[in-house]
């Protein structure tokens, strides 16, 4: 994750901090799927953190997933050129020119205190991201977004 950053000592740093929070720029090694956590929770069937979890690894294969409880959104991690292609409003796809907030690797659990962002579905191994198809078939699953679930 640090290498898709110009600085993988600034990430480094970032990491050691008391966010345990880097940003990194997308578009190069991966975009992201924002995704409200309503559409997510309608999808999976619970905002149940434990259900989504072991859900959204059976909808995304396992692919990375990152939560902010804080802003009430997800990220699924996909390949590179996911944004310039995406499809749905529903959902935006963020891509080069835009930087994430990227937990540590080892930040895999909701802290109810802090909010802070943390990963629902670790990236298991380099270059293993979710497939935009099926981040697409999880947007059309959690429908469309009502305008007070947008506050």
């Amino acid at each position: 994750m640090a290498s898709a950053h110009p600085s993988p000592d600034t990430v480094r740093r970032e990491w050691s901090g008391a966010a345990k929070l880097a940003l990194i720029p997308l578009g190069r090694a991966f975009d992201a799927v924002r995704l409200a956590d309503c559409i997510v929770h309608r999808a999976v069937g619970s905002d149940d953190s434990c259900v989504a979890r072991d859900r959204l690894a059976q909808y995304l294969e396992d692919g990375p997933v990152i939560h902010d409880p804080g802003f009430r959104r997800y990220y699924a991690l996909v390949p590179t050129g996911t944004a310039e292609t995406w499809g749905t409003p529903i959902a935006e796809c963020l891509g080069e020119g835009t930087y994430l907030g990227v937990p540590r690797a080892d930040h895999a659990e909701l802290d109810a205190h802090t909010q802070a962002s943390y990963w629902v579905r670790p990236m298991t191994r380099p270059g293993h991201l979710c497939r935009p198809a099926d981040v697409l078939a999880l947007v059309m699953m959690g429908g469309r977004v009502d305008d007070e679930d947008e506050s």
